[in-house]
């Protein structure tokens, strides 16, 4: 596919068909990293923080501990 980019302001910019976005799970942020030969274009991942990791693991583990004793 071959696209062509846009001013805005003094900058460029590639506008990305809908079905891209929706295909490759595109919201509002992007990662953009070098590559051979060109950019690499991803969907920026939210990762939890560590609280939120952390709370997730233990109500796993308590769950299973759970199931565990009435097995």
């Amino acid at each position: 596919m071959r696209k062509r980019l846009t001013t805005v302001g003094k900058s460029r910019a590639v506008i990305l068909p809908k079905e891209l976005l929706e295909l490759y799970g595109f919201q509002e942020e992007v990662e953009i990293s070098p590559a051979d030969g060109g950019l690499l274009l991803r969907p920026a991942r939210n990762f939890p923080n560590f609280a939120e990791a952390a709370d997730q693991v233990f109500a796993e583990k308590d769950e299973l501990l759970e199931r565990l004793s009435n097995a």
